[in-house]
């Protein structure tokens, strides 16, 4: 009996001494990381077309680009949001440009460019792991694969998502640290929170390590990153930025300590819903990490360098009106660095098991992220929608053109992403303020005539009993393009 007992401990033995032995060559490094890179590449390309976002937003963005690169253009003013009251540095759109103009400003372009910075991302996080604690390269690899936040950014070509890419870039690298850091700000000022924290609380540790050189590097590389905002305000008074920086326009003017202590949990709860998907896993994850911030007070408080700066992004959130997911970014990489740094026995289980939930949660995301479409991704139907409407304007010469987006699931009834796909292509229609002085109109929708006809929209005031010179659908889609004329039936 005791013979087979040892029997089976040599081999067990000798398959744990394979298995390390196999894991340890060079070759099978190189062979897991090249697989790593084909999925990320996968993951991060595979089917944008289809899947990419390309509302309003995008559009605009992609004037903005095709404007600055015809007029050879330099400027601080980058993304400025529908309404006006939020304007972001134009960091954004020179890291896509190279890519709008090599896709000949195509929508798919600058989706393709937050692709390939999305893979230069996790390659970054990737490497910025193995330099803090090697024993988690795995373990984060597979995160990085299928992470919801991480996969979404990937795939999307909106200026907050860039955040991430220089967040990391600053932790990967003490000599661009805190010009990196400072970077993030330009792509939303809501990056100030996490990164200033940061920076102050690394700036702190250098001092009373004696190595004041590299606080000294750390801060002036961050102010560096913020100087141009300071020059432009003074400059262009009463300026653009600083002003929406310091006196943030979504801040709730009632908020109050007792109305914050009662958000906190909310904020805490959706936080942690954007990263593992499910209330009830979001909320056992949230026991997990007050347990694990607990076990770092207690037993390695340096370990409180990343925490107080995602924490301290969540505790700003709590005085806003509204809290969106893409508020949250700042605070991702350096939570992911939290979970990673060293901890032994208990802190160590938990903070493995916190990794298993995010990549595990994430597993039935990933399938939808790559192959959903709707009205917002399809940027296939988008492209053909342009493309039938510029050539019925140029083929007939078409003057006092409008064009509408009716009875669909799209709130932007004006058209604003095919108003400015036409604008980069020298295509001129009549603007959102004309519709009763127009002659003819373009109405995407997903209705039938009847419908549009029966549309109570003032668009359609003029059109409603006008003639029907054409009708377009889209194939593989609901979309359908009519062109109505003026004149009575």
């Amino acid at each position: 009996m005791n013979v087979i007992k040892k029997t089976q401990v040599l081999k067990v033995n000798n398959v744990w001494e394979m298995f390390r032995f196999i894991t340890s060559q060079k070759y099978f490094k190189v062979i897991i990381f090249v697989l790593f890179l084909a999925f990320l590449l996968f993951s991060r390309f595979y089917n944008l077309d289809h899947t990419a976002r390309f509302i309003w937003d995008e559009s605009s963005d992609l004037v903005k680009i095709h404007q600055y690169y015809v007029d050879k253009q330099i400027t601080l003013v980058g993304p400025i949001s529908e309404d006006g009251s939020k304007v972001f540095g134009s960091l954004t759109y020179y890291m896509l440009m190279p890519f709008a103009f090599i896709g000949n400003f195509d929508p798919i372009s600058t989706a393709m460019g937050a692709a390939f910075w999305g893979t230069l991302t996790g390659l970054l996080f990737l490497y910025l792991v193995w330099k803090i604690n090697v024993r988690y390269v795995y373990l984060v690899g597979l995160l990085i694969l299928t992470w919801y936040p991480l996969l979404e950014t990937s795939r999307w070509a909106w200026n907050p998502n860039f955040i991430l890419f220089w967040i990391v870039l600053g932790l990967s690298s003490l000599f661009l640290s805190g010009l990196s850091l400072g970077l993030a700000i330009h792509h939303h000022y809501l990056s100030l929170i996490a990164v200033f924290i940061f920076v102050f609380a690394a700036a702190f540790l250098f001092f009373r390590k004696k190595v004041p050189m590299k606080a000294f590097l750390l801060i002036m590389g961050f102010l560096t990153a913020i100087l141009p905002f300071v020059i432009f305000d003074l400059r262009h008074p009463p300026g653009l930025f600083l002003s929406r920086i310091i006196y943030f326009n979504q801040i709730n003017p009632e908020f109050s300590i007792a109305l914050g202590m009662t958000k906190v949990l909310t904020v805490f709860e959706q936080m942690f819903v954007y990263f593992v998907h499910s209330k009830i896993i979001a909320v056992f994850s949230s026991i997990l990490i007050l347990t694990l911030l607990v076990w770092d007070l207690k037993y390695r408080k340096r370990n409180l360098l990343y925490s107080s700066a995602w924490i301290s992004q969540l505790f700003f959130l709590v005085m806003l009106n509204d809290v969106y997911n893409h508020y949250f970014l700042p605070a991702l990489p350096f939570f992911v660095v939290w979970l990673t740094v060293q901890r032994d026995r208990f802190g160590k289980m938990t903070a493995d098991f916190l990794l298993f939930i995010l990549i595990l949660s994430s597993a039935f995301t990933i399938v939808p992220q790559l192959t959903y479409k709707d009205w917002q991704s399809d940027i296939v139907s988008t492209r053909k929608i342009t493309d039938i409407i510029q050539t019925e304007i140029q083929t007939n010469q078409l003057q006092n053109v409008n064009l509408a987006v009716l009875s669909s699931p799209d709130p932007n009834t004006y058209g604003r992403r095919y108003r400015d796909l036409l604008l980069i292509r020298d295509v001129n229609l009549d603007s959102k303020y004309e519709y009763f002085t127009s002659g003819k109109l373009f109405v995407v929708s997903m209705a039938e005539e009847k419908t549009i006809r029966e549309d109570f929209a003032p668009e359609m005031t003029n059109f409603r009993n006008g003639i029907l010179d054409g009708k377009w659908v889209i194939p593989d889609s609901k979309w359908k393009i009519y062109l109505f004329n003026k004149g009575k039936i």
